[in-house]
C-alpha cells in the first residue's frame, strides 16, 4: 500500500485509523508490533521484513484518527467526511516536465492559512511567463481536498473576450452542473446565481489570468458570496486588479477579508531553471556531456524566466531529434544563442506582448524609452523629458508598474526583466511603425550619422563607447529634426549648430577635454543638461554657449573634479535642480545662484573645499553631507588645536614671529603628532586620510591654518 501510494504521483492517499493501537505501537517504539515481526523472521527474508518496518513507520507518521477512548460514532463521521472531501477533490494538470519551486509554494500556502475560517482573496501577480499559472495549479492540487467545492478557470482574459457570461456559466457548472448553469440570462443574473450557490459552501476557486477588475467583480464579487473558510485565488499581470474592493458592504458580516492579499511570483533560481531547461532539452535533470557551457549561457540569457526556459528547451529537443545524428547539433544551439541576442523567442515574445498591447500610445513611448535606454537608470531625468514631451509620465509609469512591465527600485532606478527589455528592443527593430526611432547601439548610431540623410523617425540617439573619438558636425544633427534625447561620450562637436534639433529636451554629454569648438551650441527646448563626470574647467567656452538656454531645468555637474568655481547662472532663469556633488575641488559658487527663484534643490555633497555658500532663495533646499566643506572646517578647528599643542611641545609663546624662527624639521614633527592626536579624538570623522599638505605649505615659515 505504501509503495503503491508513493508511485501514484499524488493520486492516492493513505488515511490511517488506529483501532486498539497507538501510533507509537505502529512506529515500533513499543513491543506490540516488534514481537509480531519477530515471529515472521523464519518465514520471510530480512529485506521483506525491513520493507514492512519502513512502511509501518511511514504510516504512523501520517495524519489519522486514534479511536482509543473516543466515541466511535463521531470518529466514523469524521472519517466519512474526510473521505468524501478526498473523493470530491479534482486535481488540475501541471506540466509533465516541471520543477516545483518549494519556497514559493510554501510562501503562498502560508498566506492562505487554509485552516482559518476567514474568507480569503489572494492575487498572484508578475510578468508574463514567470510561472503564475503553474504556481496556482500546484497550490490548487495541494489544498483542494479541504473544500466542499472547487473550480479552476483557465485563461479568463481570453475566455471573457467571448462574453463574461460564458465564464460565469463555467464557474457555476463546477458546483451545480452545466444544465442549471446554462439557465443564466445575463451577467447580473450570473452574479446572483454564484452567490446563491456558494454562500453556504466552503469553496476553492482559482481564476487564471485576470486583466481587469470587472472580471473579478463579476466572478467572485464580495466576501459574503462564499461560505466560511473559502479561498479565492487569481493570477494577473495587472496590479490594478489587486485593488478591487472585495469586502462586503454589510455592516455585520463575520470573517471579513482585509483586502486582497498579494503574492509576487519571482523568476526561478538558477539551479531550478537549469534543471527545468534540462528536463525539456534533454529529458533528464542535467546537461549532456559537452553541452554544459551552452546550457548555462541560454538559461542565463533568458533571465531564468520559466516560460522562456521551457519553450526554448523543448524547441531544441525537437529540432535535435528531427535533424538526426549526422547534423552538428551544437551549431543549432549556438545559433539559438545568437537569435536570442535579437530578441525573445517568438512564443515567449507573444506572451509578453499581451501586456504591451494593452498600453495607450504615449505609455508605449515611455515603455520603449526605458527598454532601449533607461533600464537600471535613475528615473528623475527621463521623467522631466517625458513631461516636457507631454507623454504624461506620472500616469504612464504607474500603469507600466501595474502591468508588471517595470519596477521602481529603492534606489529610484527603473528595473525591467531581461526578456521584457529585449521584447521592447525587438519592437523598435522589427515591428514599430517607425523602425529605429531609437538608436542605442554604437555601430548603428555611427552609420546613421554618417549617412547625413534626413530621418524624421529618429527621436533618441545614444553614442557612447569607451575609447572612441569622433566629431559630430551640423549636417549630421540637421538630418535628425525630431531628436529629443542625445547621449554622447568622448564626442566633440564642430561647426555652427544654429537652429538645429529644436526638439532636443535632454542632452547627456561626457566631455573629455576642455577645448570647445562648436558655435551656437544652445537648444531652445533643452530642459536637462547632464555634464556629469566631464573634464571641463573654469574657463570652458561651453559655458558661454549654454547660457543661452533659457528653458533649462536641470544642470548636472556631478563629479566634474577640475572645477574650482561655477559659471554665472544669471541666464538660467528656469533652473530647478543644480547638482555639484563630487566636485571635490570646488571652492566658490557664483553668487548669481541666489537670483534663481525657481531653484528647488542645490546638491553640494562631497564638495570638500567649498568655503561658503552665497545667499540663496528661501525656497531652495540644500543637499549636503558631513564632508561638504570638510577641509575648511578642519583648518579652522585645527588652528586652535595646533596652536595649543605646539605651544606645549615647543614650550614657547606661539606666534607668527616665533614660528618663523622654528627649526623646520622640529615643526613638521610637532604638526604630524598634533594632527594624529586631533584625528584620534574624532573616531566618527568620515574623511580620516588627510594630507599634511592640506594644512601647511612646503616651507614651514608659512603654515596654512595656524595664524
Amino acid at each position: 500500500m505504501v509503495e503503491g501510494t508513493a508511485k501514484s504521483n499524488g493520486k492516492k492517499d493513505i488515511l490511517p485509523i488506529f483501532y486498539d493501537v497507538r501510533p507509537d505501537d505502529v512506529k515500533l517504539k513499543t513491543k506490540l508490533y516488534k514481537k509480531a515481526i519477530a515471529k515472521h523472521k523464519k518465514k520471510f527474508s530480512s529485506d521483506a521484513l525491513n520493507r514492512w518496518e519502513d512502511a509501518l513507520v511511514k504510516v504512523a507518521h501520517l495524519k489519522g484518527w486514534e479511536l482509543e477512548g473516543k466515541c466511535h460514532g463521531e470518529q466514523i463521521e469524521l472519517v466519512v467526511r474526510e473521505v468524501l472531501c478526498k473523493l470530491n477533490a479534482r486535481n488540475v494538470d501541471v506540466p509533465e516536465y516541471w520543477v516545483e519551486d518549494h519556497r514559493q509554494i510554501e510562501d503562498i500556502l502560508e498566506k492562505l492559512e487554509v485552516d482559518s475560517d476567514d474568507v480569503c482573496f489572494l492575487g498572484i501577480h508578475g510578468i508574463g511567463g514567470i510561472g503564475k499559472t503553474v504556481l496556482a495549479k500546484v497550490v490548487f492540487n495541494k489544498i483542494s481536498s479541504h473544500f466542499e467545492g472547487v473550480c479552476f478557470l483557465n485563461d479568463v482574459r481570453e475566455s471573457s473576450q467571448h462574453g463574461l457570461i460564458n465564464v460565469q456559466k463555467k464557474l457555476l457548472a463546477s458546483f451545480v452542473g452545466p444544465v442549471i448553469a446554462d439557465l443564466i440570462k445575463d451577467i447580473g443574473d450570473g452574479m446572483k446565481s454564484i452567490k446563491r450557490v456558494c454562500h453556504t459552501k466552503k469553496v476553492l476557486i482559482v481564476l487564471d489570468d485576470l486583466d481587469k477588475q470587472e472580471q473579478l467583480k463579476k466572478l467572485a464579487g464580495k466576501s459574503d458570496w462564499f461560505g466560511l473558510g473559502s479561498r479565492i485565488i487569481f493570477t494577473t499581470r495587472n496590479l490594478e486588479v489587486l485593488s478591487t474592493q472585495v469586502e462586503s458592504s454589510g455592516e455585520e458580516v463575520l470573517n471579513q477579508p482585509k483586502g486582497i492579499l498579494a503574492y509576487e511570483a519571482h523568476e526561478m533560481k538558477y539551479n531550478q531553471a537549469l534543471q527545468l531547461f534540462c528536463k525539456h532539452a534533454f529529458r533528464r535533470d542535467s546537461p549532456l556531456e559537452g553541452y554544459d557551457n551552452l546550457t548555462e549561457k541560454i538559461v542565463r540569457r533568458v533571465g531564468m524566466l520559466p516560460l522562456a526556459v521551457e519553450v526554448i528547451g523543448s524547441f531544441l529537443y525537437c529540432q535535435s531529434f528531427a535533424l538526426g545524428q549526422y547534423f552538428d547539433k551544437q551549431k543549432l544551439w549556438e545559433g539559438m544563442l545568437k537569435q536570442l541576442d535579437d530578441g525573445p523567442f517568438k512564443d515567449v515574445r507573444d506572451a509578453l506582448m499581451i501586456s504591451y498591447e494593452g498600453l495607450e500610445n504615449k505609455q508605449k513611448e515611455v515603455f520603449l524609452d526605458i527598454a532601449c535606454l533607461f533600464t537600471n537608470e535613475d528615473q528623475t531625468y527621463p521623467i522631466i523629458m517625458w513631461d516636457d514631451c507631454n507623454y504624461h509620465p506620472y500616469l504612464a509609469i504607474p500603469v507600466l508598474c501595474h502591468r508588471s512591465l517595470i519596477k521602481i527600485g529603492h534606489d529610484n532606478k527603473f528595473w525591467m526583466h531581461d526578456q521584457v527589455r529585449d521584447m521592447g528592443r525587438h519592437i523598435i527593430r522589427e515591428e514599430y511603425p517607425r523602425k529605429f526611432s531609437r538608436v542605442w547601439i554604437y555601430n548603428d548610431a555611427i552609420e546613421l550619422l554618417g549617412r547625413k540623410q534626413t530621418n524624421q523617425d529618429v527621436e533618441v540617439l545614444s553614442l557612447t563607447s569607451d575609447g572612441c573619438s569622433r566629431n559630430i558636425v551640423p549636417e549630421e544633427l540637421a538630418a535628425l529634426p525630431n531628436l529629443r534625447f542625445l547621449r554622447v561620450k568622448g564626442i566633440d562637436f564642430f561647426g555652427n549648430f544654429k537652429n538645429l534639433v529644436l526638439k532636443l529636451c535632454l542632452l547627456s554629454w561626457k566631455v573629455t577635454h576642455n577645448k570647445f569648438c562648436a558655435e551656437n551650441f544652445h537648444f531652445v527646448n533643452l530642459v536637462v543638461l547632464d555634464l556629469s563626470r566631464s573634464n571641463i574647467e573654469d574657463d570652458w567656452d561651453g559655458w558661454r554657449q549654454f547660457q543661452m538656454t533659457k528653458n533649462l531645468k536641470v544642470l548636472d555637474l556631478t563629479g566634474c573634479t577640475k572645477l574650482t568655481r561655477t559659471p554665472d547662472f544669471s541666464d538660467f532663469v528656469s533652473l530647478e535642480l543644480l547638482i555639484l556633488s563630487g566636485c571635490v575641488k570646488l571652492i566658490t559658487i557664483d553668487g548669481s545662484v541666489g537670483k534663481l527663484e525657481l531653484l528647488k534643490t542645490l546638491n553640494i555633497e562631497g564638495c570638500l573645499y567649498l568655503e561658503q555658500l552665497p545667499a540663496l532663495h528661501s525656497s531652495t533646499q540644500i543637499v549636503r553631507d558631513r564632508n561638504t566643506g570638510l577641509v575648511e572646517s578642519l583648518k579652522r578647528e585645527l588652528t586652535e588645536t595646533f596652536t595649543r599643542q605646539i605651544k606645549e611641545k615647543l614650550n614657547f609663546t606661539c606666534s607668527k614671529e616665533n614660528l618663523k624662527t622654528t627649526c623646520a624639521e622640529k615643526w613638521k614633527t610637532c604638526v604630524e603628532v598634533s594632527l594624529k592626536t586631533f584625528l584620534a579624538e574624532k573616531p566618527n570623522l568620515r574623511c580620516r586620510r588627510v594630507s599634511l599638505k592640506t594644512f601647511f605649505v612646503e616651507k614651514p615659515a608659512s603654515p596654512v591654518g595656524v595664524v
